[in-house]
């Protein structure tokens, strides 16, 4: 396959190719952790069954008193129910990750004129899982960071704000546009910012890095004068497609709850990610093409 860096637009042309011609393969990639996610959250959502029943008659009553007060998800009362949860939460989290990366390497194996192999591209995801788990915390921690640094910065703002409003009006309403701007900002960092904690994966991945320098790479490749815009636009743009795809499943999901169909409402949500996950995946992968120009065509 030609390694070239690939303008926006090709980048998800060639993603919706590389998917629907490997179809088969990547979707058993992904179902190795969608298919436990499907059987946990059929569990989990049969639990919520009644507290839904009770939220709509609410909604559709809104005179009527409730003859109870609303019923408590059962995830907190129910220690059975919590534990579900809790491994749902650290497979998304801590299993989750090696599916993307084996679906990474399939990518990997496709520019090198390879097929995707299930056995080959978990053999590699694998392999480097201490240095994943360790990106995994590292970048954790720096969202934890970047989340402090929001919340501390625009309430220092608000202060500011309000305290100059009693001297100034005027200024006071710049002040509060200029906050608006800088809280926008920092939205907006948050979409290169998993961009190149994609790129650090990678390099964990299919460069085989340590920790630290791969994440030295994921944010050399993308913050930087010729990356920095592209990949802001490649993030608003899946997450957009992700936005719209999750609106239009949850309006079938809403319908499957409200009619108690717990087991067809499972199916969706898994299909769903099935479907779009791996494609966007795909989509970071020949995003990535970019990159390979700068690590020598590995």
């Amino acid at each position: 396959m030609e390694l070239r860096p690939l303008g926006f637009g090709e980048i998800f042309d060639r993603a919706v190719t590389l998917y629907i011609r490997n179809f088969i393969p990547i979707a058993g990639i992904v179902s190795v952790v969608i298919v436990p996610i499907a059987v946990l959250q059929y569990f989990l959502d049969l639990a919520s069954v009644p507290q839904w029943d009770q939220m709509m008659q609410i909604l559709t009553h809104p005179g009527k008193t409730p003859p109870a007060p609303p019923v408590v998800p059962a995830i907190f009362t129910e220690p059975s129910t919590a534990a579900l949860f809790g491994v749902l939460l650290l497979i998304v989290w801590a299993v989750w990750p090696f599916a993307l990366n084996a679906c990474t390497v399939g990518v990997a194996r496709l520019y090198r004129g390879r097929s995707v192999d299930f056995e080959a591209c978990y053999r590699a995801s694998l392999r480097p899982w201490p240095a994943v788990l360790g990106l995994l915390v590292l970048e954790a921690a720096i969202l934890v960071a970047w989340y402090l640094l929001f919340v501390v910065s625009i309430v220092l703002a608000v202060l500011l704000t309000v305290a100059v409003a009693q001297a100034s009006v005027g200024l006071a309403v710049v002040l509060g546009m200029l906050t608006a701007l800088f809280a926008l900002a920092l939205l907006l960092l948050l979409a290169p910012l998993i961009v190149a904690y994609t790129f650090a994966m990678n390099a964990v991945v299919i460069e085989e890095r340590s920790v630290f320098a791969a994440l030295g790479l994921g944010f050399a490749r993308v913050f930087n004068r010729q990356e920095f815009w592209r990949a802001l636009l490649f993030a608003i743009a899946a997450g957009a497609i992700v936005a719209c795809a999750s609106m239009l499943i949850s309006v079938v999901v809403l319908i499957a709850l409200t009619l108690h169909l717990v087991a067809l409402e499972v199916i969706l949500s898994a299909l769903f990610r099935a479907a779009v996950t791996p494609l966007l995946n795909e989509a970071r992968g020949t995003y990535g093409s970019r990159m390979f120009e700068m690590i020598g065509g590995r």
